[in-house]
């Protein structure tokens, strides 16, 4: 190995950076280049070499390799392998390794993570069951003057102009005039359109449409 390394040849540390190492390059070309009045053709050459090598990653790690192999080691009064420590030096402290928890660490994120699933499973379903029930529930609130005063399944026959009428939910169910009923239906009528007098208007929501009524007497 020569006495020089290519790093000492540019001038730069072993850790130096791609960039700083090709600053320093075309620092030491300009000043050993044997056009200039200070060149060295030696030198030169040398700049070139170390340029080569340092300035391509895969030859640099290569090199630095070469470098760490060809370090001088430490010297000392190193103990051979085996021999029992002197007299009166501390003893080495025995450090225990503790079990790798390596194994259950994947299964407890695993359990984390299907806790988490289920509780948002949990949610979503109840959150569908309150909707649910909300929308199985809502009546009509088109007319908040005229509240529904009975809740009465959907029947297939809408009310005539002559028939009575009980206010179900969504819409009017048929009944008897003799027997309890809600109005006697005048006419059907469109959003909007006005009533005759004497009768009242209320809004149906299955028909889209307006019924004018005769409330019952009494």
């Amino acid at each position: 190995m020569p006495e020089r390394s290519h790093y000492d040849v540019l001038g730069v540390s072993p850790t130096a950076r791609p960039e700083a190492i090709r600053r320093a390059y075309l620092r030491q070309a300009r000043r050993w280049h044997p056009d200039r009045p200070s060149g060295d053709p030696e030198q030169m050459r040398a700049v070139n070499q170390a340029w080569q090598v340092l300035g391509d990653l895969r030859s640099r790690a290569a090199y630095d390799r070469t470098l760490a192999r060809s370090a001088p080691r430490p010297t000392g009064s190193a103990r051979p392998a085996g021999a029992p420590p002197p007299a009166g030096s501390p003893r080495p402290t025995e450090t225990r390794q503790e079990p790798s928890n390596a194994s259950t660490a994947p299964l407890e994120m695993v359990g984390f993570r299907w806790r988490w699933i289920s509780l948002a499973a949990t949610v979503v379903v109840a959150v569908a069951v309150v909707l649910i029930l909300l929308a199985t529930s809502a009546i009509d609130d088109s007319d908040p003057d005229s509240p529904i005063t009975v809740s009465a399944p959907v029947s297939q026959s809408r009310p005539e102009p002559g028939d009575c009428f009980l206010i179900g939910t969504t819409t009017l169910i048929s009944v008897g005039c003799d027997q309890h009923h809600d109005g006697l239906l005048v006419s059907w009528v469109p959003l909007g359109a006005p009533c005759p007098p004497d009768t009242e208007l209320r809004w149906v929501r299955s028909a889209q449409q307006a019924v004018c009524y005769h409330p019952p007497s009494g």
